[in-house]
C-alpha cells in the first residue's frame, strides 16, 4: 500500500452546480427517448383519442432504464421498468379516484420508498427512483381531474411497449456497441491506474469497478470466453491484477443476483435502508405540510424531497441537487407556461413532448438543473395540469411545493440520523472483512465469493466518499484503516488470479479481522 493514500478529492459545490461533464455521445439515446413518445402518442392520436395521447409518456419513461444495457437483455430490462411504471400508474389511478390528500401522501411516499430501496440496493444508477413516483403522482392527479383510468393505463402500457421496441433499434446498426463501450472504459481505467505514480485506493477502485461493470456487460451480452471482447477484457483484468497469461483461468462471474443484493441491504445500517427511511420520513412530512397549507398537489413537494435525498447520505451532492431542483423547476415552469400559451394539440403536442424527452435523456447524466427544466413541463402536461386553463395557480403552487420539498429535504440530512454516513461507513467495512474471510475459508476457486468481495469493495469506497463529503475531519481519522482494507481486498482478489495454488488463508486472515 502507498505510504500516504490521499483522501478523495472534495468537489466544490459551485463546480457541481454548474458542471456539464461529458457523458459520451447521447444523441442516439435522446432520439430513442423521443421516438418512444412519438410512436405511442402518434398511434393514440391517429386512433382518434388526442386528449389521452400524453398518457403514453408515463410508460415511455421506461426507455430511459435500458440505456447502456447490452441488447441481449435490454428489452427485458425496459419491459420490467414498464411493468413497474404501469403498476405505479395503477396505484395512482386507484387513489386518485378517492380524492383524499392523505391517500396521495401515503401512496406516493410508499412508491418513492420502495423505488429508492430497490434502485439503491441493486445499484442500478440513473435515472433512479424518481420516475416511478412521478408516474404515480401524475396518474393520481390526472384521475382526480376526471381522466378515465382505463384509457390512462392502456396508454401507459402502450408507451412501455413502444419503449421496448425503440430501445432495440440500435441493434440493427451495431449490436455489440454497449458491451464494447463498457470494455473500452475498463481498459482506459486500468491504463489510468497503472500509469499513476502512486495509485490510491480511489484509482484502484475506479479500475476495479470499471472491470466489474464490463464483465457484467460481457456476461449480459452472452459473449463466449474466447470472443474478441472477452479476450480484451481478460487482458485488461490480468494487467490490473498483474496476473500471468494462464488460458485456463476462469472468467469472473457477473453481478450478484437480485435476491442477494436486496437481502444484503436489509439492514438498518445499509446505504439503501438509511436512504429509504430518510426519504420516507421527509416525503410524508413534505406532503402533509403541503396539504395542510391548502396546496392542490402535495405530491409535487414529495417528488422534490425525493429528488434531493434519493442518492443517499452524501450531503454535498444532495444540497447541490436541491438547488438544481429549485432553479430548474423555475425555468421549467416558464417553459411550461410558454407551451400552454401556444396550446399545441394532437400530433403537435406529442411532438413537443417528444422533444422534451429528447432533452431529458441528453442532460440527466450531465446536469440535473438543465434536465429538470425539461422534466417539469413533461410532468405537468402529462398530468393534465394545463387542462384547467388557469396556468398562474399551477405555476405558483408548483414553485411553492418545490420549495417546501427541497427545504425539508436539506434539513432532514442534518436532523434525521445526521451521522448515518458514519454508520454506513463502518457497516460496509465489516461487509468487506466478512466477504474476505468467507472467500479465504472457501478457497480462491469460489468465483461467486470473489464476485461478492468485489461488490463489497465498491460499496465501502462509495461510503467513504459520502463520509468525506459530510465529515472530512472524522473521515480523515479513519481513512488510513479504510484505505488499507480496500488495498488488501483488491490484493486478495489479485492473488486469487495470480497465485491461487499458493494462497495461504492463515497469512491473509490477519488483514481482515
Amino acid at each position: 500500500m502507498p505510504s500516504e493514500d490521499p483522501l478523495p478529492r472534495i468537489a466544490r459545490p459551485r463546480a457541481l452546480l454548474f458542471a456539464l461533464p461529458a457523458a459520451g455521445r447521447r444523441w442516439s439515446a435522446g432520439l430513442r427517448a423521443a421516438a418512444a413518445v412519438l410512436l405511442a402518442g402518434g398511434i393514440v392520436v391517429l386512433a382518434g383519442h388526442p386528449s389521452e395521447a400524453l398518457f403514453v409518456t408515463f410508460g415511455a419513461f421506461a426507455v430511459l432504464y435500458g440505456e447502456g444495457r447490452p441488447y441481449r437483455v435490454r428489452a427485458r430490462v425496459v419491459l420490467a421498468a414498464a411493468v413497474m411504471l404501469l403498476l405505479a400508474a395503477g396505484l395512482g389511478t386507484a387513489v386518485g379516484a378517492t380524492g383524499t390528500k392523505a391517500g396521495v401522501v401515503i401512496v406516493v411516499t410508499a412508491v418513492a420508498v420502495l423505488a429508492v430501496y430497490t434502485v439503491d440496493a441493486l445499484r442500478l444508477g440513473p435515472p433512479g427512483a424518481l420516475f416511478f413516483a412521478l408516474v404515480c403522482g401524475g396518474a393520481l392527479i390526472a384521475t382526480e381531474a376526471g381522466a378515465d383510468p382505463l384509457p390512462l393505463l392502456l396508454c401507459t402500457a402502450l408507451g412501455g411497449a413502444s419503449s421496448a421496441v425503440v430501445s432495440m433499434a440500435g441493434a440493427l446498426a451495431d449490436r455489440q456497441k454497449p458491451e464494447r463501450s463498457a470494455v473500452h472504459k475498463a481498459v482506459k481505467a486500468v491504463d489510468a491506474f497503472l500509469e499513476a505514480e502512486n495509485p490510491s485506493a480511489a484509482t484502484r477502485h475506479a479500475a476495479g469497478s470499471a472491470i466489474s461493470a464490463a464483465w457484467n456487460a460481457v456476461h449480459d451480452a452472452g459473449h463466449p470466453p474466447k470472443s474478441a471482447l472477452a479476450t480484451t477484457l481478460i487482458t485488461a483484468h490480468r494487467r490490473f491484477t498483474a496476473a500471468t497469461d494462464d488460458e485456463a483461468a476462469p472468467l469472473p462471474l457477473p453481478r450478484p443476483s437480485v435476491g442477494y443484493r436486496l437481502r444484503r441491504s436489509a439492514s438498518l445500517r445499509s446505504h439503501a435502508t438509511v436512504t429509504a427511511l430518510r426519504v420516507g420520513g421527509t416525503c410524508v412530512l413534505a406532503g402533509t405540510l403541503s396539504a395542510s397549507l391548502g396546496l392542490a398537489r402535495p405530491h409535487w413537494a414529495i417528488l422534490s424531497a425525493l429528488v434531493v435525498l434519493q442518492q443517499g447520505t452524501d450531503r454535498l451532492h444532495a444540497n447541490v441537487r436541491g438547488l438544481q431542483r429549485f432553479a430548474g423547476t423555475a425555468v421549467g415552469l416558464a417553459l411550461f407556461a410558454a407551451l400552454s400559451l401556444l396550446a399545441p394539440t394532437g400530433i403537435a403536442l406529442v411532438a413537443a413532448v417528444a422533444v422534451l424527452q429528447f432533452c431529458i435523456e441528453l442532460f440527466v447524466p450531465r446536469n440535473y438543473a438543465v434536465a429538470v427544466v425539461f422534466i417539469t413541463p413533461v410532468a405537468l402536461l402529462a398530468g393534465g395540469a394545463a387542462a384547467s386553463g388557469a396556468i398562474g395557480p399551477v405555476v405558483r403552487d408548483r414553485l411553492v411545493e418545490t420549495l417546501i420539498g427541497v427545504v425539508l429535504a436539506v434539513l432532514a440530512q442534518y436532523l434525521l440520523a445526521p451521522n448515518a454516513h458514519r454508520t454506513t461507513f463502518r457497516w460496509t467495512g465489516s461487509r468487506v472483512r466478512a466477504a474476505a474471510r468467507t472467500l479465504l475459508a472457501a478457497g480462491p476457486a469460489a468465483m461467486h465469493l470473489r464476485r461478492d468481495l468485489q461488490f463489497e469493495l465498491e460499496g465501502t469506497t462509495r461510503a467513504a466518499v459520502d463520509s468525506a463529503h459530510n465529515d472530512l475531519a472524522w473521515t480523515r481519522r479513519h481513512w488510513a484503516a479504510h484505505a488499507e482494507l480496500v488495498h488488501r481486498g483488491y490484493d486478495l482478489l489479485a492473488a486469487c488470479w495470480t497465485t491461487p495454488g499458493e494462497l495461504r488463508a492463515d497469512e491473509w486472515e490477519q488483514a481482515f479481522r
